[in-house]
């Protein structure tokens, strides 16, 4: 379980964050790197879309993700060998 006060790294970047909400944040700005735009946070995304709008499933455990950044960072961060 992520907990709030600890650090939590990006995988993808090694930047650290003092939030899981922060780190949230950030994987979702790593999927629109270079689409000439920005995301500015999730919350449009947990009040609007439900688990089922999740399309990204970890081929190692049940966890399913939004963003393919999600996936890459929980398989880095938890899965990792």
């Amino acid at each position: 379980m992520i907990e709030e006060g600890i650090n939590h790294e990006c995988k993808l970047c090694n930047q650290m964050f003092d939030s899981p909400a922060k780190l949230l944040c950030h994987l979702i700005e790593h999927s629109f790197e270079g689409m000439g735009g920005t995301f500015k946070c999730p919350q449009h995304i947990f009040a609007v879309h439900g688990q089922e709008d999740k399309i990204y499933d970890c081929s190692q455990c049940p966890q399913k993700f939004f963003f393919q950044t999600e996936l890459q960072n929980h398989t880095m961060s938890q899965h990792a060998q």
